[in-house]
């Protein structure tokens, strides 16, 4: 059997060290157009540095500090020609092409990575944490980190050509060097100490926008529960405490970055007047020339730019290591996301791969032994024994709480049980998630999940379903006179998650998208308890009269008890009696107590 998997954890040291090693996997996965975007970058800021040196003996040979050797049109043509070749490197190769394919290359990546672990896990085990913070994921976090891995080549010529040039100015004054350089490197400490509490705003704020995303989604989802309690002033109360948490960590962040900006900027402007001071002293020893001040005031930028892209860089690469953290929390165990996944982002797309059903005979028996889980509260099931026959009825009842929901789940391979087997004719299911899917199986949960499109969107869901098996489906479903009502039929509009429909056509609707799929083995949870006595009747009778249907059902309804060829009680989460109603009403206690007491609801 598939054994439980537990979520990776990704904070302390250790998961900070993960995720470091995976944000530099990144540019090895592509290594071929890293490498030529750095080349290219590269190349343009050795463009700039060639700059700075022609305009030195520009302004050497004006002031006839050194013979003229181009002449000064030719070094004027020089500069303007390196500056052309520079523009069209940046403006063409790189900011038109590479950087952009760079960045948008990593996030499919990343993106296909967390999407395809996400879809992987049994289904009950969806995104950790709440569903805005995996949009969240989804979202901010992969372009941090792509547009962080896309940033970087730039600053690794950026910081090459820097060190160049502070070692060419060492190399023709010392003095003016140091008086330049000081006021930067103050600067780069005092950033560093805002660094933290950048970072630190930066998460709190990620956190609080998750949050506040998540409350305004489910609030407006679920406007008519807010407006049938009369809580509006408490929703509205408890999104203005979230959007205010949100907006103070925003200014926080805000802050903080503008501050270690204004540091490394003001301290340019005072490294160039530190430069005009020691540079008049030097000049009339005869030390420094107006070429060699041309050239320090232009090579300025070369250490400014290093010095604040540092403090930058060490921002983003913090903000790009957190991101990472959560992707990796998003995976879990279930893989990694980096690892390298094919895209295809130009020409035609491929083909959807077929579903991957294995021939079987139909289902004769589906049996199952020993079937144990434990939730984390401590509730679940034990040993549960079940055998469904072809073509017949077998309900599963018992006290709320008692495990109904969480036997169908470990069954269906949503659940990974602790213990236990699930044999499908005898032969036993390895992956019990897999095999048990349509068209041999075809699950509808206890709270259908509807989306914001059509009615027939939402019951096909993708299936190759022509219109009159739309239409067999939605007249079993009892769903058809429904529609006959609406405007525009099986193409009304739902609006989000079904709001426009009653809870019982919701379920009718999520029962009709079972039986489009024509599978052998029909498993409902409490698919009909929203109904009235009429529809709930008319819809198992057609169900049941389907020929050669298995049908597994969650139910406390007393119709559909009465019509069960075999019934299981739970209790505790182990079987308390099994047998015909008759049989149970005779001679099992819990099922003399649930027929004179049936649940509310069920679980």
């Amino acid at each position: 059997m598939t054994r439980q998997r537990t979520p990776m954890r990704c904070g302390g040291d250790a998961g900070r060290t993960a995720a470091r090693r995976d944000l530099a996997r990144l540019p090895a996965g592509q290594a071929g157009r890293y490498g030529f975007l750095a080349a290219l970058w590269m190349l343009w800021r050795a463009g700039t540095f060639a700059v700075g040196l022609l305009m030195r003996e520009y302004f050497d040979a004006l002031t006839g500090a050194q013979p003229v050797r181009l002449g000064l049109w030719g070094l004027i043509a020089a500069v303007v020609a390196v500056e052309a070749a520079r523009m069209s490197v940046q403006f063409g190769a790189i900011l038109g092409r590479l950087e952009p394919a760079l960045q948008h290359r990593t996030a499919a990546r990343l993106r296909a990575n967390l999407l395809g672990s996400l879809l992987s896990r049994p289904g009950a085990h969806g995104a950790h944490g709440s569903s805005a913070e995996a949009l969240a994921t989804l979202s901010t976090d992969v372009d941090d980190v792509a547009s962080f891995v896309a940033w970087s080549p730039a600053n690794l010529a950026r910081w090459l050509f820097a060190g160049a040039a502070l070692a060419f100015m060492v190399s023709i004054n010392p003095v003016v060097t140091l008086g330049l350089v000081v006021p930067l490197c103050l600067a780069a400490v005092a950033s560093r100490l805002v660094n933290a509490r950048y970072l630190a705003a930066c998460r709190q704020g990620r956190a609080a926008s998750a949050r506040a995303r998540g409350a305004l989604r489910e609030a407006v989802t679920a406007v008519e529960s807010v407006q049938a309690a009369q809580a509006e002033g408490a929703v509205a109360a408890h999104l203005e405490g979230l959007n205010e948490r949100w907006r103070a960590a925003a200014v926080r962040e805000e802050l903080f970055g503008n501050l270690r900006g204004s540091l490394l900027s003001n301290a340019a402007s005072v490294s160039t007047g530190i430069v005009l001071l020691l540079a008049a002293g030097q000049a009339r020893a005869g030390d420094f020339t107006v070429g060699d001040l041309a050239l320090f005031s232009f090579f300025l930028q070369f250490l400014t730019e290093a010095v604040s892209t540092l403090g930058l860089f060490t921002v983003r690469y913090q903000r790009a290591v957190v991101a990472m953290q959560r992707m990796a929390a998003s995976t879990g165990a279930d893989g990694s996301p980096v690892r390298r996944t094919p895209l295809h982002l130009s020409g035609p797309a491929p083909a959807a791969p077929a579903p991957a059903h294995h021939e079987a005979p139909p289902l004769e028996e589906l049996r199952a032994r020993q079937l144990t889980y434990r939730h984390p509260g401590g509730q679940g099931i034990q040993d549960v024994d079940l055998t469904l026959a072809r073509g017949t009825l077998t309900v599963v009842t018992g006290r709320v709480g008692a495990g109904k929901t969480t036997l169908l789940r470990v069954l269906l391979g949503l659940l990974p049980a602790a213990r236990g087997e699930v044999r499908w004719n005898g032969e036993r299911l390895d992956d019990p998630g897999a095999w048990l899917a349509p068209p041999r199986c075809a699950y509808t949960p206890q709270v259908p999940r509807l989306f914001s499109g059509t009615v027939r969107e939402n019951i096909l869901l993708g299936a190759a379903a022509g219109d009159r098996d739309l239409a067999a489906a939605l007249h079993d479903a009892a769903l058809a006179a429904d529609l006959d009502r609406m405007e525009h039929g099986p193409d009304t509009l739902l609006g989000p998650r079904g709001l426009r429909l009653s809870g019982g056509q919701a379920q009718r609707v999520a029962a009709a998208r079972m039986l489009v799929r024509r599978p052998e083995l029909l498993v409902c949870d409490d698919l009909s308890s929203a109904l009235d006595g009429d529809t709930e009747r008319l819809l198992w009778r057609r169900v049941l009269r389907r020929g050669g249907t298995t049908v597994l059902a969650v139910s406390h309804r007393q119709a559909l008890l009465r019509r069960a060829d075999r019934i299981v009680v739970l209790a505790d989460g182990r079987v308390a009696g099994s047998g015909t109603l008759p049989e149970l009403l005779d001679a099992c206690e819990e099922m003399r107590h649930l027929w004179h007491e049936p649940p509310d609801a069920s679980r």
